[in-house]
């Protein structure tokens, strides 16, 4: 691998460039939601977040133990800081690039393919959620891990090693301690054994994948007790989760996800949602104008209409690589087609028992699946090449197009973080600014000039009740119980509690808050109001002002 490496400067140097220049901003983001949740937890020692300390189920990457370790550095030691969590995210994506590259041209013998590869993994903007959400960022080592198995593999079917299949285990393993994201690769990988190993299909080669993988497919089929298990005998829903339990309409909605997730996904991995999207709406008011001024109209654009695009796009691309697969005739290419077309149906079905909110997964569960489409895309593009001996020119021209389109995204979005980040800080720390310190009894009540969404008065993803405990909590006044609880922590979730001697609460209603204050026979001394100017952020003191519009509704509040 050093060797070419050493031999590919260039190409790695160019990977490096478009890395730094797709996610430059990235350092300058904040905490989006799930990562106050994960901080809140770490500053209570809360032991969950590394696993459960079961040595069987820990052995099975329960809890995801190693992401746990991650984050406890990320969030736990550098709090509220962004800087280490942004490098951390644009290494290991161009580690991923690095390691795409060398598995490409190991398999294509192909430089172009090879760093196009490395190339669409960078610049893919329907999975870059996985590089700049903090609380996905879990997904980047565990695919460092896959993808060090899956070469392992190979240098296995060159070398007859066996030591390389000891050190994919290991890697697989320790990629599921990460996230599971390489769940399928128990399956994927004896099938890597007939795609380039085994000449023929039969009892004799049958025998032989599995006696070479015996470890690993014991230790998948536990893996599927064990996960299966929790799944269908849960007692308790999941958000994002189809419901769980054994009956017949939860077996056949997996089954429906493990055609229908891979079939529109392979089409979905190339073009970003807004784009789909912007010719399902107007298709499905042109096609079905009965739904014409019907709330339902965008729904069914996101989700039905788009899935049928989807698939016959996904379509589209199976026959073009079946086309040229039958024009060259290439053992080789065909079987790393194949090989790629397996890598990306099979890495969504870790995801068969999510619910999606659109005709796309989140963005997230596209990142393992972008090597592989990385590859077809390297292929597909090579082909174009070939065609005619003036051709390459045009073809790199609409190729730069096309990725700089998805970079153009990918800034977009990560701009948009930047600036709803900057509103969040300037919350925050007005908020601070105002109140460095809060007493043991301390109500928030938070509102603003205008909503920010819907009827929330302020610019976070969840209850900010809960994101003023983990800022506050240094302060020794914020119960560790609240944290551990969740109190305040889903978005609109207003209320007080109290634990002994200290007391907490958070408001945006006036009603909801004097109906609480009420009930426990809260004093008005320990209400603080705080007002939020959409336009600029900044924050000022409304205590006073809210303290006489809430009096005069009772006289039992002091």
């Amino acid at each position: 691998m050093n060797k070419l490496l050493k031999n590919n400067v260039i190409y790695l140097i160019g990977l490096l460039i478009v890395v730094i220049f797709t996610f430059a901003n990235l350092s300058q983001t904040f905490y989006q939601q799930d990562e106050w949740q994960t901080l809140g937890h770490l500053l209570i020692g809360d032991k969950e977040i590394f696993g459960n300390l079961n040595p069987i189920l820990l052995l099975f990457g329960e809890l995801r133990p190693l992401s746990g370790l991650l984050y406890s550095v990320l969030l736990g030691v550098f709090r509220f800081s962004i800087m280490p969590a942004a490098i951390f995210g644009i290494f290991f994506h161009f580690i991923n690039a690095i390691l795409t590259f060398y598995l490409a041209y190991g398999i294509s013998k192909n430089k172009l393919i090879a760093f196009l590869a490395g190339l669409f993994l960078i610049t893919n903007s329907v999975s870059h959620q996985a590089v700049t959400w903090i609380a996905a960022l879990g997904t980047l080592p565990a695919t460092t891990f896959l993808i060090l198995t899956v070469i392992c593999y190979f240098q296995y079917f060159e070398t007859k090693d066996r030591k390389f299949l000891t050190i994919g285990f290991v890697s697989t393993v320790l990629s599921l301690m990460f996230k599971g994201v390489g769940l399928f690769l128990f399956i994927f990988l004896p099938i890597m054994f007939f795609i380039y190993e085994v000449k023929s299909v039969g009892k004799r080669s049958m025998t032989k994948v599995v006696k070479t993988n015996f470890l690993l497919l014991v230790f998948g089929s536990l893996i599927f007790l064990v996960r299966s298990g929790q799944f269908f005998f849960s007692t308790k829903g999941a958000a994002g989760f189809i419901n769980a339990g054994s009956n017949s309409s939860t077996l056949m909605t997996i089954i429906g996800h493990i055609i229908l997730y891979p079939l529109t996904s392979l089409f979905q991995i190339f073009v970003p949602p807004l784009d789909l999207y912007s010719i399902t709406i107007p298709f499905s008011k042109m096609q079905y104008r009965f739904l014409i001024g019907s709330p339902l109209t965008d729904l069914v654009a996101q989700s039905m209409v788009a899935d049928m695009f989807a698939i016959v796009g996904s379509m589209v691309i199976i026959g073009f690589l079946v086309i040229m697969a039958l024009k060259y005739k290439n053992k080789i290419l065909n079987k790393n087609i194949l090989f790629s077309l397996l890598f990306l149906f099979l890495s969504f079905l870790p995801y068969i028992v999510l619910n999606r909110d659109s005709s796309y997964l989140s963005s997230r569960y596209f990142y393992v699946a972008a090597i592989p489409a990385g590859i077809i895309f390297g292929y597909i593009v090579y082909f174009f090449i070939r065609m005619h001996r003036y051709a390459k020119w045009p073809v790199f021209f609409l190729v730069f197009l096309f990725l700089f389109h998805h970079v153009n995204i990918i800034r977009k979005d990560v701009a948009y973080q930047v600036k709803i980040g900057n509103e969040r800080k300037a919350v925050l720390n007005g908020i601070k600014k105002l109140y460095p310190e809060i007493e043991k009894n301390f109500i928030f009540y938070v509102t603003s000039d205008k909503p920010f969404s819907g009827e929330i008065t302020n610019p976070f993803q969840n209850g900010l009740g809960y994101i003023l405990e983990v800022w506050y909590y240094s302060s020794g006044n914020i119960p560790s119980e609240f944290l551990m609880d969740n109190f305040l922590w889903d978005l609109g979730s207003e209320g007080y509690r109290k634990n002994g001697d200290f007391g907490f609460g958070y408001f945006q209603n006036t009603d909801k808050m004097v109906k609480e204050m009420k009930s426990q026979g809260v004093s008005i001394n320990i209400i603080h109001g705080f007002l939020i100017d959409s336009k600029t952020g900044q924050v000022s003191d409304i205590t006073k002002e809210t303290k006489e519009i809430i009096a005069p509704f009772s006289a039992t509040l002091k």
